[in-house]
């Protein structure tokens, strides 16, 4: 019993001088807009979903990847997520002719790929959407029998100023 009670309090003290978890930092997205907004490719659309905007920017690697970021922004212009971007071409180093693209977009808890034809004009395609589950029990369903959805996206160039362009103002 006393080596059980030794054993109890030397655990608790090692686990109370363990660093506390830090919360998790909310996303800084007024960097990562002005970060999406310096990019040398940035498209833009409209979602069918209570009219969420979203927004991509990227720019091509010295070894023939795309990165950068994805902002969905609501009606009101207001942030609802946002994650880095990484993904090939199968145009060389340059995006000046249609090319074959495939883009996973990580965000808290799913994956977003996007498998499609892109240019600097614009990328469309078929989007698949990936959960992530953080729960065991869902991790072992999720392997079984993942849980996957399917659409269609339709993203261009021209729309950029208008999905970052609040409803109402007076576009240029």
């Amino acid at each position: 019993m006393t080596r059980f009670l030794l054993l109890t309090a030397g655990l608790l003290s090692a686990a109370a001088a363990l660093p506390a978890h830090a919360a998790p930092k909310a996303p800084d997205y007024q960097s990562i807009f002005n970060r999406l907004a310096a990019e040398p490719l940035r498209y833009a659309g409209l979602s069918s979903h209570k009219g969420a905007r979203i927004l991509v920017g990227l720019h091509p690697t010295a070894n023939g990847e795309l990165e950068g970021e994805m902002m969905r922004l609501d009606s009101a212009m207001r942030p609802l997520a946002a994650g880095p971007l990484h993904g090939t071409f199968s145009g060389g180093t340059t995006m000046s002719q249609t090319a074959h693209c495939t883009l996973t977009i990580t965000l808290p808890g799913r994956d977003i790929g996007l498998n499609g034809p892109c240019s600097e004009q614009q990328m469309s395609g078929a989007m698949t959407v990936r959960l992530r589950p953080t729960q065991l029990w869902s991790q072992v369903s999720h392997f079984i029998s993942p849980d996957t959805s399917v659409s269609q996206y339709w993203l261009s160039r021209a729309a950029w100023q208008q999905a970052t362009t609040p409803e109402g103002a007076a576009q240029p």
